[in-house]
């Protein structure tokens, strides 16, 4: 990415806060955009096959992660 002048945001150190932006990049063409915090416009190309296919189970994961949350919440307060 570098030789297209993309460079990792500074707050972007290790895996954390960032890995949503990457995801949402790498799966959605509607965040492949440069804003202020991150400059998704060269994630997708820059990209492999793996990675496409970690990026999907990660979402799917935290998705799953959430409704199971939200479903566990429910029947606690019941």
């Amino acid at each position: 990415m570098e030789l297209d002048d993309a460079y990792s945001p500074s707050w972007d150190k290790g895996i954390g806060a960032s890995v949503s932006f990457y995801v949402f990049a790498i799966l959605f063409n509607k965040y492949r955009i440069k804003n202020k915090l991150f400059d998704g416009r060269f994630v997708a190309n820059h990209t492999r096959p793996i990675d496409r296919v970690i990026t999907a189970a990660h979402f799917v994961s935290v998705k799953g992660a959430a409704i199971s949350l939200c479903i566990a919440l429910y029947y606690q307060s019941n």
